[in-house]
């Protein structure tokens, strides 16, 4: 087959087809890759409704990228994922199969890919009657209409074991991929993605141990940049833990990106430069310099990025609109998976709508140093950035010393003291240049940036916020007063919720062997009109943290046994029964947490 280099654009949901794909194809060229592989789950007829046909409009959209792709010079990979209810003894199921992808190919398309990946391993019991193994339907399948579309130069197959944890009992002894290796035809690529379904790094040796099994070149299908599995991430950093020596045996690489379009600059910008370093490597020998070989630095690739990715984000374009002022960029919504984000969703829009009005007379671009700061906090599946690292590690310390100016030591080390509130002056002055980086962010001249990356920056300024109010409260001489301030801070930020109440207790109201485990009482009131408990689960966690560091060593609450919110709410944080009594309020119960 072909060799492939590229970027795989998955799961997009495209506003505006033609001006959306247009972009897509654009940049993927702009920085030197060579392939588009077509496999959104938003096409419900791409493996929910693979046997359907594309309807007219469907097709005459499905043609645009095609030819958008081609004008480009880019390879269009159409992908079918038919494995969760295909019948692979059925003949009819297979005459679908080749009727869909002779449409596609009507289109103009010249590249396939035959996916069976994330499915059940089980035959049913027609084609257990007809194929020895799950294996050897799919090779069947697979090599039925690789034959049938005239062997064309690319068309890969992902296999149901697509990486080495996936591999029963492991790589060099899976059945499967001995039968995918000897008896698929040497034409057909096979698709792989690592050590795991999104692997920290790529090895030579590990490579050379899969194609070893699979008798050819695996193309890596690289999970490292996506983040369709959780909607509250996405990653920004740049292509790494992949050595340019893993070129030669490879068929190629493609690159699952986020599903955001403008927040796959930097990683598809890098993926062009360790793609472009791989060519120089072949041009070059081992005698020559670190430069002239090829060699791919991440931090450097990283550091080019951000300076076009500067200027970038310098144009003004407006998210979804066909009369954009670049063309080389544009917005696309990741899908909600529940109805609950999708109205916190509107919500933040809703926000950001508001803010884009009162702010479109002080527009102003984030700089280098903000476009760096947001990359380091959004980095890679398995590593933070640099700043995002020193943060959470002066987090951590600040907590984990807090006791040396707590309100329950008499005497503290004067040092120590001065050594705390020192490095927790210097986290909050840290802390609100992420709140600048927000406000930077919302004034961007470029909307198409802002849409698709504010549900994150929000989402950082809130946890910052939160942050910041704890370690001051720690540093506080007084719980209570300090707890006061707190709840101030956070009424800004959360005004639908009454947060939460702080009684002094009088030990004569209570048992003294409940206040002797569990001195301290908590109450917290939820309006209906907050719609994401997680919130207030995040409060309330700190709140737990705040009490214990101060020297409590246990917390109740009380609670008809009716009220299944609470119960709920207090369950999930680790509260457990403890007793109910007439002695103590009426038919209340009583949770109680060991800190």
């Amino acid at each position: 087959g072909c060799d492939v280099l590229a970027a795989a654009v998955l799961g997009f949901i495209h506003r505006d087809f033609s001006m959306e794909t247009g972009d897509a194809t654009f940049l993927l060229q702009r920085w030197g890759l060579n392939t588009y592989l077509y496999g959104p789950k938003d096409d419900l007829k791409h493996r929910m409704l693979w046997r359907e046909m594309y309807l007219e409009e469907e097709a005459v959209h499905l043609k645009a990228l095609i030819q958008a792709a081609h004008a480009c010079g880019l390879q269009f990979i159409y992908a079918l994922s038919p494995g969760q209810d295909i019948i692979f003894s059925n003949s009819y199921d297979v005459v679908l199969l080749k009727r869909k992808l002779r449409q596609v190919a009507g289109l103009g398309c010249k590249a396939f890919a035959i996916l069976f990946d994330d499915i059940d391993h089980t035959l049913c019991q027609v084609d257990k009657d007809v194929f020895s193994s799950f294996a050897h339907a799919q090779v069947s399948v697979a090599n039925e209409i690789f034959q049938y579309l005239e062997e064309p130069c690319t068309f890969l197959f992902c296999p149901t074991e697509y990486c080495n944890s996936l591999c029963y009992p492991c790589l060099a002894k899976s059945a499967y991929l001995k039968t995918i290796g000897e008896e698929l035809l040497p034409g057909i690529g096979v698709i792989w993605t690592g050590t795991k379904v999104i692997s920290k790094e790529l090895t030579e040796e590990s490579i050379k141990e899969v194609q070893e099994v699979l008798q050819r070149r695996p193309l890596i299908w690289d999970n490292l940049h996506a983040n369709d599995y959780d909607s509250k991430i996405v990653f920004l950093g740049p292509f790494k833990g992949r050595p340019i020596g893993l070129g030669p045996h490879l068929q190629g690489l493609l690159l699952n990106p986020n599903c955001e379009f403008e927040a796959n600059f930097i990683p598809i910008h890098t993926l062009g430069s360790w793609f472009r370093s791989i060519h120089r490597m072949r041009k070059h020998s081992a005698s020559a310099s670190k430069e002239e070989s090829g060699a791919y630095c991440p931090e450097e690739a990283l550091s080019r990025a951000l300076q076009d990715w500067t200027e970038e984000i310098g144009k003004s374009v407006l998210p979804g609109a066909p009369d954009v002022i670049s063309n080389e960029t544009a917005t696309v919504w990741k899908p909600c998976e529940i109805g609950e984000d999708r109205e916190q969703e509107t919500q933040v829009l809703t926000q950001l709508d508001s803010a884009s009005q009162e702010l479109e007379a002080s527009h102003e671009t984030p700089g280098l140093t903000d476009l760096r700061l947001l990359v380091g906090l959004f980095y890679l599946p398995y590593e933070h950035g640099d700043k995002a690292q020193h943060l959470l590690k002066e987090f951590q310390w600040l907590k984990a010393n807090s006791s040396c100016i707590s309100i329950a030591v008499k005497k503290g080390d004067p040092q120590k003291v001065d050594e705390w509130r020192s490095r927790a002056l210097h986290f909050k002055q840290e802390c609100d240049n992420l709140l600048h980086l927000h406000s930077r962010i919302i004034k961007s001249t470029n909307r198409a940036f802002l849409y698709d990356l504010y549900p994150y920056v929000w989402d950082v300024r809130n946890t910052t916020l939160l942050a910041k109010a704890f370690v001051l409260w720690l540093g506080e001489f007084s719980l209570l007063s300090s707890f006061h301030q707190l709840l101030g801070r956070f009424m800004l930020y959360l005004p639908l919720m009454k947060l939460f109440h702080l009684f002094q207790l009088q030990k004569a109201t209570y048992p003294d062997s409940l206040l002797y485990h569990f001195p301290s009482l908590v109450h917290v009131e939820v309006l209906p009109d907050v719609l994401d408990s997680s919130v207030a689960r995040c409060l309330a966690t700190c709140l737990l943290l705040a009490l214990k560091v101060n020297g409590s060593q246990g917390v109740f609450c009380e609670m008809l046994p009716t009220d299944q919110l609470h119960l709920e709410f207090f369950t999930k944080l680790g509260f457990l029964e403890i007793f109910r009594s007439d002695a103590v309020h009426h038919e209340d119960i009583v949770l109680g947490r060991l800190l």
